[in-house]
């Protein structure tokens, strides 16, 4: 190994002899010897990490990594594969044209900040939660790369999340319920559903999830085996549950398949707003019908543990929040007090 300047040109080369073969490299940029010398250092280290598989992988757009890698493990791994195909989309035309290694920490944080303040299809305010669930996904494909030796690091560990506020709780009225299934009217799918939902509390995905096996009409309890926490548990049929699944045509394995395909049903967001739209029903979402099955329990004074099994809830404190919910509740709480102190009142109105 041995560096020499050329008497015509006056530029440095590297000569190297490496496994009987004769590299000769004309080194561009080198000044002095001294540079010569540590760019030839860098070109036996190449080698060397060439002869011991250490050479670093090449380098992959984002796009394709997200399509060829991510999509795949997500679909044969993650219950949220078709929510993550919705936010590759946006990561994909967010940091299209850049390779894995270009996508850095203060990429990662423009991408946030952007994201946040672009509205909605329908022009509302994006909310903090869904920018966190797109850079739980972002971190997760980066997190991947790491794990192929594509990146040495994941940039996300160094991107702060947003802290939302998440005691939203959206209850439906039964005046509001009634519209709703006014404008339910000749869906049956869709109407079977969301009694489902406010009969159950059971998640969209659970109830899209539920196979006629799942159903034990001799107990009268539902089996929910697509959890959210991936434990087993049992819901109660109550005598509309009933009524619904025995209208049923069983066609399918699936209790509410898909009409398209037979399969399973994947998705009735764009037919549930509408019916809400069109209903006059402001700032309410599907899962709001769980939310909306809790608050009704808790007010009719069902046990916090009850209802944290019938929920699913991991952490009880979780199925807290429907306890404290009803300002009806509280303030018949309160006016069961009436009249323990009548002598109180009648003193101090005597005294005004």
């Amino acid at each position: 190994m041995t560096v020499r300047q050329r008497k015509d040109t006056g530029k440095w080369i590297s000569d190297i002899s490496y496994n009987g073969e004769r590299i000769v490299t004309t080194l561009k940029l080198a000044r002095t010897k001294k540079q010569a010398e540590q760019a030839e250092a860098v070109i036996m280290t190449k080698l060397f990490q060439r002869a011991y598989g250490l050479e670093p992988k090449p380098d992959q757009l984002f796009e394709n990594f997200v399509i060829e890698t991510f999509l795949p493990y997500s679909e044969a791994n993650k219950k949220s594969f078709v929510s993550d195909i919705s936010i590759c989309k946006v990561l994909v035309k967010a940091f299209k044209g850049k390779k894995l290694r270009q996508i850095d920490s203060q990429a990662i944080e423009v991408f946030k900040q952007q994201f946040l303040s672009t509205p909605t299809k329908q022009g509302n305010i994006r909310s903090l939660a869904t920018v966190n669930n797109h850079l739980r996904v972002l971190s997760k494909i980066l997190s991947l790369a790491v794990d192929g030796d594509l990146i040495p690091s994941n940039p996300c560990f160094r991107v702060k999340k947003f802290r939302p506020n998440n005691r939203r709780l959206r209850v439906l009225s039964e005046k509001e319920e009634g519209k709703l299934f006014s404008n339910l009217n000749g869906n049956d799918l869709l109407s079977r559903i969301v009694l489902v939902a406010l009969h159950s509390g059971l998640r969209r995905g659970e109830i899209f999830s539920l196979r006629w096996e799942d159903l034990d009409f001799s107990r009268n309890r539902i089996v929910v085996r697509k959890t959210k926490s991936s434990t087993e548990r049992f819901v109660p049929m109550n005598a509309t549950i009933r009524e619904i699944l025995f209208s049923i045509h069983q066609s399918t394995g699936f209790v509410f398949p898909s009409p398209r395909t037979g399969g399973k049903l994947f998705d009735l967001k764009k037919s549930f707003r509408k019916a809400v739209d069109d209903a006059g029903i402001r700032n309410f979402r599907f899962h709001d019908l769980r939310h909306t099955f809790a608050t009704r329990l808790a007010d009719e004074g069902v046990d916090v543990i009850v209802l944290q099994k019938i929920l699913g809830h991991s952490d009880v404190r979780t199925t807290m929040i429907y306890t404290h919910a009803s300002n009806a509740a509280m303030h018949q709480a309160v006016e069961k007090l009436n009249g323990k102190n009548e002598h109180f009142c009648n003193g101090f109105a005597t005294e005004i």
